[in-house]
């Protein structure tokens, strides 16, 4: 039996997100991740780094606000970017690249791949927007290089005097740039919300969009089965078609003890990662949800009001005759050729509201 439609777009979606974390045949050149306070993108970008240590690819760090001692994983070039101009910045990581490749090199398949990993674009989208455009760019010399990058949502930009109000914010310029967004956010808020929506209640908010004086970070579930974080996947095709899907990265299984773990040891275990409708805390009904079957019991919904028939209102409703049921049978009363049309028979109330001067009319 062939797949259904449904199905070949989820395993065209799962390949496709697998392609683009083992960074093959330059799925996205430029990847956007976008995180806040909920839900740091870390957990992404190590995922990244596990997978291109496994292929051997070499990874360039450029910091903005990172110290090199808390840089989570190894890596084979540091740049310290903090405060320096955008000249002498785009020089030294150009030094740490390749040439761009002749011919005779980009029939070969042995060409090292590279992997620019930037912090935060923070005081790039803050003090330079008119040139976050040309300076990420020029970073693309060849198709073996691929730029990931983080942008923190929900800190605000400072406005430099000399931009145009015409001008498009660095958040629209970045999206637009981007040919992969990935948006973080956590699991267990998003379970949150679904149970919400499956009560109809009011979706709850969390951290700063709750409003309340020293709230900065909402509250994060504990459960075991609630750890992972969640990925809304866009991805720009050459074609300009988008390809959008959600997914659930969960945490690496992990065999050694915290006290022991190392560097190296951290990357040796890949996440697994599946679609968020797989996902069985999100996929099944929640309790007292909206998706209970009606009828089912009183412990199924929590509403003032039972949605259910009774015996005689289910044998009530089969008993009535509706007057086009006789006009479907055997062409109609009528006879053949005459079948679909509306059977009245008028009574003696819409007699007396039956006016012969309006019919004419």
């Amino acid at each position: 039996m062939a797949p259904s439609v449904i199905q070949q777009r989820r395993t065209h979606n799962n390949l496709l997100f697998q392609k683009l974390l083992n960074l093959r045949d330059s799925a996205s050149p430029f990847t956007l991740i976008l995180d806040t306070l909920e839900q740091s993108g870390g957990p992404l970008l190590r995922e990244f780094v596990r997978r291109a240590k496994i292929s051997k690819n070499k990874i360039i760090f450029i910091s903005f606000s990172t110290l090199r001692k808390k840089v989570p994983f190894e890596v084979d070039s540091f740049i310290n970017a903090r405060g320096r101009p955008l000249g002498a910045l785009r020089t030294e990581i150009l030094s740490h690249l390749p040439s761009p490749p002749t011919s005779a090199q980009n029939a070969s398949s042995t060409l090292a791949k590279y992997l620019l990993i930037i912090d935060t674009l923070y005081p790039l989208s803050s003090n330079h927007p008119q040139h976050l455009s040309p300076f990420l760019s020029s970073l693309l010399i060849s198709s073996q290089i691929s730029l990931l990058a983080t942008y923190h949502t929900d800190i605000q930009l400072r406005n430099p005097p000399s931009v145009s109000s015409y001008t498009p914010s660095p958040l629209t310029t970045l999206i637009y740039l981007a040919t992969a967004i990935l948006t973080v956010s956590s699991l267990s808020q998003v379970l949150a919300r679904k149970r919400a929506r499956d009560k109809s209640q009011q979706e709850p908010v969390f951290g700063l969009q709750e409003g309340r004086e020293g709230v900065i970070v909402g509250l994060r579930g504990r459960a075991k089965d609630e750890q992972g974080i969640v990925i809304n996947m866009e991805i720009r095709r050459r074609s300009g078609r988008g390809v959008m899907e959600s997914f659930v990265l969960l945490p690496p299984a992990s065999t050694t003890s915290t006290s022991q773990t190392t560097k190296s040891s951290k990357l040796s275990f890949l996440s697994e990662f599946v679609l968020l409708d797989d996902h069985p805390l999100f996929s099944s009904p929640s309790p007292g949800g909206g998706s209970a079957p009606v009828g089912g019991g009183e412990d199924d919904m929590n509403t003032t009001f039972n949605l259910g028939l009774t015996e005689k209102q289910k044998r009530d409703r089969e008993n009535v005759v509706l007057p086009y049921f006789d006009a479907q049978k055997d062409g109609g009363a009528a006879g053949p050729g005459d079948g679909g049309r509306i059977l009245y028979d008028m009574g003696t109330e819409d007699r007396e509201d039956f006016d012969d001067e309006e019919d004419e009319i």
